[in-house]
């Protein structure tokens, strides 16, 4: 199946020059006139009022929607959470006709799609776009999409980052901090949950709704080289459940690429980089910073065996056109899912019924393995577009300020043929899967952030006694894994003799459909689980592990005794 993608998307860009004769494909900075339409003054965002040099603030976000609230009789506001500066979030849920728990979604039958901007807002055209998206799913032309979805969103998930403003070359011209108050990177927090942000948008909108589909927004730097308005990626971790990742990679994709060119008139693709040669021989993720671990919202996503899609516009192109790029992309993922969400959901489905099977008939004769680190290879080769020169800032003459675009980056790219397509997550290192994970009671912290991630645990009520096996850690070092300091752990595992857990201890039974989350979470050698992320720190410098050979307090065991 990917081979016959892979052609076709060669194919596609092959002829891109012919079918530009035909159909207007828009370059650079450049977008179609009056492409937001033409709206009362109250409907208009911050950025079309002040000609793209603005962004909005959380306050004027605010306004926003309680205009929407005093408009509209489909919409509903969940206060997701309340930062560290005390500042509430709002998610914005859509709906025809209006609802306001999970639980009528749930009678609704309906597609639920969760759309999320500003996780770093010095990257602001997503939040401008789903602002944008949200009156034209009321008011204009896709009020349609609402016949089948039930969508939420939040355009400004970093509500403290977004109004830490600082100066910027460019529009607009004031942006917000990357990180929140606490100088975190939200869009790392995706497995350790050491937020505010993070915590609530798991509980709040991920547990409860439930989302088939999320979107995360992003742009990418100034120094990039491909020709695409957009590029997106899905989740690439090996240890996800490959069946919702590969419908969003064989089939959404290649859908919303089409469509986005012909009712847009944008060339889109995969989010990668390229290497630094021309022309260039590797189109991939990781040039792009889009690892295969789970620290990212939409990775971390995956696990859970749902959709998700991250999607990045170049950072030297103008702020109309990044709004315009993410405007255009989600509009097709909507139409995408308004068509076939019932697909969708079915897939994610079956995804959840899959792993509790393999769980109930492999898990406790030690069979069922599952990967703890991976990589990427290569798919074949794809022809990609790109330009010659990467994008180089120069000071405007006269000014202190750096334009945002070069000159040659203003036309149509080169189709650069034959470039290895280096996104296939492959497993590296894996581990056994067990029937359960037994947690000591003093470590009531790993449990709860567990059921932050949607993972169902227990507590003993009496006694039990099990087999299976404990890891015995020979080292606790250091490493470097995509740019932060991680735990590593030296050693390995052994089968021990049958042993009695008193009651308060905590059980994770993996007989259900988030079995791969606290796999990931848990298993102590896993790329940026709870101990890569330094989680049981605390507890190793407790123990002296700095000093002996401990066993690893988490038990994994394969069958209960009595």
């Amino acid at each position: 199946m990917k081979k016959i993608i892979i052609s076709l998307l060669a194919v596609l860009v092959c002829g891109l020059l012919a079918s530009a004769a035909a159909q207007k494909i828009y370059w650079g900075d450049s977008v179609p006139k009056g492409w937001n339409g033409s709206w009362p003054a109250k409907f208009l965002t911050v950025p079309e009022k002040t000609k793209y040099e603005r962004t909005a603030s959380s306050t004027e976000i605010l306004e926003f929607i309680d205009m929407l609230k005093w408009s509209s009789d489909k919409v509903y506001v969940i206060n997701m959470f309340v930062t560290t500066l005390r500042k509430v979030c709002p998610a914005v849920v859509l709906a025809n006709p209006r609802l306001t728990s999970p639980e009528e979604a749930v009678k609704s039958l309906k597609t639920v799609v969760y759309l999320q901007g500003n996780i770093h807002p010095y990257e602001p055209e997503g939040k401008e776009a789903l602002l944008m998206l949200t009156r034209e799913i009321l008011f204009g032309k896709l009020k349609h999409v609402l016949d089948n979805l039930i969508i939420i969103v939040c355009p400004c998930f970093n509500i403290d980052g977004n109004d830490t403003w600082t100066l910027n070359d460019g529009t607009p011209h004031i942006i917000g901090s990357g990180n929140n108050a606490q100088n975190l990177n939200l869009n790392r927090d995706a497995v350790k949950l050491g937020t505010a942000e993070v915590n609530g948008l798991y509980r709040t909108i991920f547990n409860h709704w439930d989302p088939t589909l999320i979107y995360d927004g992003h742009m990418m730097g100034r120094g990039v080289q491909h020709g695409y308005a957009i590029g997106y990626a899905t989740c690439t971790v090996p240890t996800a459940h490959p069946g919702p990742r590969g419908y969003v990679f064989d089939k959404l994709f290649p859908a919303i690429r089409e469509a986005t060119r012909k009712n847009f008139g944008l060339e889109v693709f995969t989010h990668c980089g390229t290497d630094n040669k021309w022309p260039p021989t590797i189109w991939s993720h990781e040039a792009a910073i889009w690892s295969n671990e789970a620290k990212f919202v939409a990775n971390a996503y995956g696990l859970r065996n749902r959709m998700a899609i991250l999607a990045e516009t170049p950072g030297h192109e103008s702020f109309e056109r990044r709004i315009y790029a993410h405007y255009a992309l989600v509009s097709s993922i909507l139409e995408y899912a308004n068509t076939h969400g019932k697909e969708m959901q079915e897939i994610c489905r079956s995804a959840d019924r899959e792993v509790v099977e393999a769980v109930k008939t492999k898990a406790e004769s030690g069979e069922l393995k599952n990967w703890v680190a991976g990589k990427y290879e290569s798919w074949g080769k794809v022809d990609i577009l790109a330009y010659r020169q990467r994008n180089v800032s120069e000071v405007i003459p006269g000014t202190s300020v750096r334009a945002k675009i070069a000159a040659h980056m203003l036309g149509a790219p080169e189709v650069v043929k034959g470039v290895e397509f280096m996104t296939k997550p492959v497993g590296t290192a894996e581990a056994t899967v067990p029937r359960g994970y037994l947690i000591p009671a003093e470590l009531d912290f790993l449990a709860e952030k567990l059921r932050t991630h949607n993972v169902r645990v227990e507590v003993l009520s009496k006694p039990i006694k099990v087999s299976g096996e404990e890891f015995v850690i020979d080292k606790v070092g250091q490493g470097r894994g995509e740019g932060y300091n991680m735990v590593k752990l030296e050693g390995g595992f052994a089968k021990s003799p049958v042993k009695e857990f008193p009651a308060g201890t905590f059980r994770v039974d993996m007989a259900q459909p988030t079995a791969n989350v606290a796999f990931y979470c848990l298993e102590p050698q896993a790329a940026d689980g709870f101990v890569g992320w330094g989680v049981l720190d605390g507890y190793f410098k407790s123990v002296a592990a700095d000093k002996r050979s401990i066993v690893y307090p988490i038990y994994k065991y394969f069958k209960i005794l009595e």
